[in-house]
Order: C-alpha cells, then structure tokens, then sequence
C-alpha cells in the first residue's frame, strides 16, 4: 500500500510527501518527519499511523485542531481523497492498493 499526502498551493502548485513509516509526525518541531515551519502548526500537531491496512490521523495536541474532512477530531480512520488540516495547511491523502504512485507537481 502507497500513501501519500499531496499539499497544494494556492498557485495551483503542489508537493507530494510519501508516508513511508508506520508512524508519521506531522508538526513545526523539527524532528518531526513532516515539519511544517508555521507558528500555528502545534510542536507535534498530528500523527498518520499505518496499521493493518489501516490508516489513521491521530491529532497530538489537545489545544490545537486536526481536521478531517471539515471535523476535528481526535483520531480518523482515513481513505482515499480525504482532507487533513493541519493550522491552514491542508493535505489530500492519496491511498493506492498497489506500490505504483503516479506524482503529481
């Protein structure tokens, strides 16, 4: 199983990050695998997990939001073409059975 979460800029530009860990943190410390340089991202913001065929945003920090699709959360099972907001950055989770992903940029 591939996963990716895709971030796009508001010119229309976008990043691929490959979710490769079992654990993946998300958050503006920067030994976080995902750091995000942005005063309103919590030091460990967020986590994906990845866990028999299972996958999981899991928020971190109890006075800062994770959305999921528009709803906080504290964890959320997640699929194919979900949203994860983290402070005003947002993500789309790409999820592909197979190990073949196709980047987008």
């Amino acid at each position: 199983m591939a996963i990716q979460l895709i971030m796009t800029n508001k010119d229309g530009t976008s990043r691929a990050f490959d979710i490769q860990k079992d654990t993946t943190t998300i958050g503006r410390r920067r030994s976080c695998d995902l750091h995000v340089a942005i005063p309103a991202i919590a030091p460990l913001h967020c986590e994906i997990t990845h866990k028999n065929g299972i996958v999981k945003v899991i928020n971190c920090d109890p006075d800062s939001e994770t959305l999921h699709n528009g709803n906080a959360i504290v964890s959320a099972d997640l699929t194919n073409k979900d949203r994860v907001k983290v402070g005003p950055v947002e993500f789309t989770v790409v999820i592909n059975d197979s190990e073949t992903v196709i980047r987008r940029h």
